[in-house]
This record gives structure tokens, sequence and C-alpha cells, in this order.
């Protein structure tokens, strides 16, 4: 099921986002010779529950062009567009819209078209979005009026809707880093994996009730509680936020691990024991969270009651595995003392960079000396992989730049975010160069590891004709087990994915044991499914690594379908470990049961990052690549902006709360409230508007 992870107090931290006065006030006035008529049907503010409102009627026969534009504009940029129709606005329309937006729980990067379509009055909202001038809005504004005065009202809605994405992805430029500090949210839609977005938003409509679909839809982030306010949303809703707290909770926890990391290098595991304890619990409580989630993803249907219990435990376990990580933020802070030594820190990252970046170059030839014996998708998770590395290098001396500066003007506070995006990145970056150096060295004993594979289903073929010749289960097996023989030697020889080969023998021989099971004694069966699990643990424990790097150096492009499958299979992976010795079949199956969840994990990690590849590259649906965004590539694959500078902080305990936006935890903002009406990066209220 589909979900999102848009953070509605991001801006908090850098972005001010003003409760203005509206440009326009007070509806057209009737005509003097107009008769008195009588009073209106006033509606009062609501509680939008999803993208279309419409009381009266306004776009019979036209709600799917316009869904189709708000779809558009939330696919392809980080702002949503709720649209309300109705008869006459009670009271102040300003007012009106800011209560409206309030009860809803709107974020900064929220608009709103209200329509009071009898008394010909309207309000786009809010004042001030950040990433839109003034001018864009004012423009936006005038042609949204000259629809309504032409009774337009679904024209309206298509007008605003298009327009917004025009301005936000119509170009940028100058220091990219320099843009995001200082614009905040502009990139958050690209950062947080749109890879998946759109072709999630259909789905999410087709499964279980109403509400805002997709995975950057808008709306609120849910609280992990009370109770009663999680029970208001519409299941699609609640189920989108748990999917979206599961990928704000995992990249925090990647970003502690990392920060953990650091200090323990620094100050030794005995200062840091506390939190190792603390992160390891947080980990455990993702950990079930993953596995609820995997319920909902998997291919039994759930109940609607299921779905809304299911989510609704995600919620909290996730949300104590955020407080878990918040409470020891100061204390972590403290320890590192980064602002005190920022101008050291800077200095050490760049030399850090020089090395690492003199490594490039090896991954390059490394990379192609295997391509010269390997197919190409035996290397797929690491053939990007230099690439990535040098994007993210030069960033860091853009970053380095932006903190020395920051240092020089006295500002440590800035000097020291840009530090961490730093230390980030390049972490990111020897990950990256480690998984072609492990790369070669897994593919170097491919060759011996299928030499043992062919050896040992060849035994049971040959026991397979031995036991149960005439048995046609068995026979069947024999013939599919004899069919990988024949592919393994091929790619023992050079023909072929040696690696899909591996994997052939191994689901064949797992195949013909299970056939041969009642033939066989439970000894030998135990001793069979042993050897048979040791290889297939070898082979899942390489592609947790493989595809773990793969998506902490992507995560600002993976969503949280991927991650739920790696998170699983590290699970199944954890269990077969544990029952192998005392309960080996078992355990086979668990280990196999992870080997097709990590498959799985890579194919849907290698989806979103090639659709987000595809958008910053202007491929179809997406935005050209240049400008402010084009220049951050490296970073915001990483996700390390979203981390490092707009959270005021190393992500996790860097710098700001654990996951945060879900509940009031002050978005990405490192914490704080926030996130409501009015303040602390929510909706920002005031708007334009008036007559029409």
């Amino acid at each position: 099921m589909p979900s999102s992870s848009r953070g509605w107090s991001a801006a908090a931290p850098l972005v001010s986002v003003l409760l203005a006065a509206p440009l326009l006030v007070g509806a057209a006035p009737a005509g003097a010779a107009a008769p008195a008529a009588p009073p209106l049907p006033a509606a009062d503010p609501l509680a939008l529950t999803g993208e279309i409102t419409d009381q009266v009627g306004a776009l019979s026969g036209h709600e799917s062009t316009v869904q189709a534009a708000l779809d558009e504009l939330s696919a392809e940029t980080q702002y949503q567009l709720y649209v309300v129709y109705v008869d006459e606005f009670s009271g102040d329309r300003i007012a009106w819209v800011d209560e409206t937006a309030s009860l809803t729980g709107l974020g900064s990067n929220d608009l709103v078209l209200a329509v009071a379509t009898e008394q010909r009055s309207y309000v786009l909202a809010p004042e001030s979005v950040p990433g839109l001038s003034g001018g864009d809005l004012d423009r936006i504004a005038a042609d949204v009026e000259d629809r309504l005065s032409q009774e337009d009202w679904a024209g309206a809605a298509v007008t605003a809707a298009d327009e917004v994405r025009e301005a936000a992805t119509g170009g940028g430029g100058g220091s990219a880093l320099g843009w995001l500090f200082v614009g905040g949210l502009v990139v958050i839609a690209a950062i947080s994996a749109v890879a998946w977005a759109s072709s999630r938003r259909r789905q999410s409509r087709q499964a279980v009730g109403a509400g805002v679909p997709g995975r950057f839809p808008g709306g609120p982030q849910a609280p992990a509680g009370p109770a009663d306010e999680l029970a208001a949303l519409p299941t699609a809703e609640l189920d989108r936020r748990s999917a979206s707290a599961l990928v704000g909770i995992d990249d925090a926890l990647r970003a502690s691990e990392q920060e953990l990391g650091f200090a323990q290098a620094q100050f030794g595991p005995d200062a840091t024991r506390e939190f190792e304890q603390v992160l390891t619990r947080a980990k455990a409580d993702v950990t079930e969270a993953f596995r609820l989630r995997q319920t909902l993803d998997d291919d039994v249907p759930d109940t609607e009651p299921q779905v809304r219990e299911t989510a609704t435990r995600i919620l909290h376990v996730v949300g104590r595995a955020s407080s878990a990580l918040d409470a020891q933020k100061d204390a972590f802070d403290r320890l590192r003392d980064v602002e005190s030594r920022a101008g050291e820190a800077l200095d050490a990252h760049e030399r850090t960079a020089a090395d690492l970046r003199a490594r490039v170059e090896g991954a390059r030839a490394t990379l192609g000396t295997l391509a010269a014996r390997y197919p190409a998708d035996a290397l797929a998770s690491v053939q990007g992989n230099p690439d990535q590395a040098l994007a993210l290098l030069d960033e860091v001396g853009t970053a380095l730049a932006q903190g020395r500066s920051a240092v020089a003007g006295g500002d440590r506070g800035v000097a020291v975010r840009y530090a961490r995006a730093a230390e980030e990145a390049l972490g990111q970056v020897r990950t990256l160069l480690d998984g072609v150096d492990r790369a070669g060295t897994e593919l170097a004993t491919i060759g011996a590891r299928l030499d043992a594979a062919i050896a040992s289903i060849s035994s049971d073929v040959d026991d397979a004709q031995r036991l149960a010749p005439r048995h046609p289960e068995v026979a069947a097996r024999a013939e599919a087990a004899r069919a990988a023989i024949t592919t393994g030697r091929a790619a023992r020889a050079g023909d072929g994915d040696p690696l899909a080969a591996l994997r052939a023998l191994t689901d064949a021989e797992a195949a013909i044991d299970r056939a041969l099971a009642p033939m066989r004694e439970a000894q030998d069966r135990a001793g069979r499914a042993r050897q048979l699990l040791d290889q297939t643990l070898g082979r899942v424990d390489s592609a947790l690594r493989g595809t773990t790097d793969y998506i902490e150096t992507r995560r600002g492009a993976v969503g949280p379908e991927a991650r739920t499958r790696l998170a699983e299979a590290g699970r199944m992976f954890r269990a077969a470990v544990d029952q192998r010795d005392t309960d080996p079949e078992t355990a086979l199956g668990q280990a196999q049961q992870a080997d097709r969840l990590v498959r799985e994990a890579q194919q849907l990690a290698q989806r979103d990052v090639d659709w987000y590849d595809q958008q910053r590259r202007g491929g179809p649906g997406g935005r050209p690549g240049g400008g402010g965004f084009g220049d951050i590539g490296g970073m915001v694959l990483g996700g390390i902006l979203i981390d490092s500078i707009l959270r005021g902080g190393g992500g996790g305990w860097g710098g700001g709360g654990a996951h945060g936006g879900s509940w009031g935890g002050g978005g990405f903002g490192g914490g704080g409230r926030g996130g409501g009406f009015g303040g602390g990066g929510g909706f920002g209220g005031g708007g334009r508007g008036g007559g029409f």
C-alpha cells in the first residue's frame, strides 16, 4: 500500500512563515439597485479530508480533470493544493481559510483555493509560500480570478495547480547548497522519493477508504496519539502516514548510526555506550514496525479494520523510537561539541575528501575489469557508485566553502550544519567506494561457489534416481536441477550471470530436497538442510549488505516499499541464523524467505532510483535538470540535505528530532513543536483574494 513522508513543519528552523495580512478583504458589494436577498447558507470552516471539497456541485462532471491537475502538481513539486467550493463563507473569508487550515493541520507547502460561488468571493492562501515569490502568487491569483469571473470553477482550480507547478519547476540557479539552506523546502519532493509517488497514487485510490493518496500528496501528518485523532482519519490517509513515518524514522536511524560511529571513533565505546543502547532499542522498535508494514504490503488482502489497526500500531511504535532518539539529542550534542571545533572539523573533512577522491578512479578501473568478466546484472547495484561518489565529493567541496564562510562571519551554528552535511556525505562516499571493492572480492569467489553448488545438487540428482526413480514430483524436481546445473556450468565458463546461476542452483536444490525429504532419514535431512542453509545464508548476507549500502547512499529516492522488504529480509535472516543449529530445516525456509525479500528490496530500490533519475533529467512527467536543483543531485539522492541542513544538524541525534514531522515533533526542524497553523512552519496564514 502507498504512503507519504512529507514533513509539514519542515520549514520551521529555516524559513519564517509569517501570518500575513490579506491583500484584499471584503467581498464584492452587491449592486445598489439589487433587491435585498435572503441570507445565504453560510459554510463554517471545516477539516478537509481530501484535495477536493465541493459542497455545491461546482465541479460536477469535471472532478477528474481537476484531480489530474492536482496529482501532477503533487507528483512534480513539494506543493499540495486543496480546492474548496461552498455557497458562502461564514464570516471573514481569510479567517475562514485560516481556521480550515488549522482544523486540517496543513503545513507550509500546502495551498488552499477556497471559492464561495454564490457570494462570489475567493481566497488563494497562504500569503507566503516557501519557494514561490510574491510575484508568482500575485500572477496566479489574478489568473484564477479571471477564470472565476467567467464561472469556470474547474478552470480556476486547474489554473491554480498548473501555474503553481510551473512556478515551482521553472528554473533556479546560484549555489545549490546556499539556495537550499535559505529556501528551506524547495526540493523536498525530489529529496524524499517522488520516485514512486505517481505510480502508487492510483493504487492508493483503488485500495481502502478515501483521503489524500500518494507519496507526496499533502495533508497533515498523523500524530502518534491521541487515539481519537487517528480514529478520525480516513483509512487511506492513516495508511499513508504510517508508511511516511517509517521512511522518516528509517532515515533518522541511518543518520544516527553514522553519527554514533563518528562519536565512537572520536571518544571510544565507553563514552558512547548509552547512546548505543538507545539506538539498539530504537532499531528493534523499527524492525517491529517494518514487520507490521510488511503485513500490509504482502499479497494477502487486508480488511479496512485490519489496515487501520496495523497503521495505528506502526505510528505508535515509530513514535516510541523517535522519542527515544530525541531524548538523547542534547547529551549527544554536548559529547561531540562540534560548534566549538567547527573549523577543525572542516579541515578534517577536507583532508578526508582528498583521500576519498583519490580512490574514485581506482573504483572505476575495478568496475571496468569486472565488467569485462561478468554480466551487467552482476554489477548493477554498484555500477553508478563512482559517479555518485564524485557528485557527493563536489558537493562536499561546496559545503566546506560555505562552512568556512560561516566561520569567518562568526556564525558557528551555520558552520556546524555544513560540516555535518559534509561529514555525512563523506560517509556515503566511503560506503560507495567500499561497495565496489567488496563486489570485486565477492565476485572473485563466485567460481568456487558455483563448483560447490553444482557438486551438491548433483548428489541430489543421484539420490533422486536411487530413492524415487518413478516418483513424478521427484522426477520433475530432478529435471529442474539438471537444467540449473547446465546453467551453472555455462556461467562458470563465462556464458551467463554467475550470481543468477548460483541462485538458481540453490533454489533448485532446495526444491529437490523437499521432494526427497519423505524418502530420507531425519538425520540426513537435517544435515543436507544445514549444508544448503549455509550456502543460502552466505548469499543473503552479501545481498543484505549490498542492498543496505545501496539504499543508504540513495535514500533520498527510495520509498517505504523497498525499505520494508529490506527490514523484513534482515529479520528473517537473523531468525535463520538463530535456528541454524537447533532446527536447520525451519531455518532454511526462513533463509529462503529472506533471499526472496532482499531480491524484492533490490528491485524496488532500483525502480525508485531509476524513476528519480528520470525525473531529475527531465524524463516523462519530470522537470528538466539544471539550475539550483540540478547542481545538488548527489546530496539530494543521498538524503543528506534533508538531514543535515533542514534539520539543523546531522539527522537523528546530530541536531534534530529523529523523525519529528509525523506527529508534532517539529517536522525536520529539530524536535520543536511547530507544525500547526500559523507558526512553527505550519500553514502560513493570510492569502490573496477578493470578489470576482
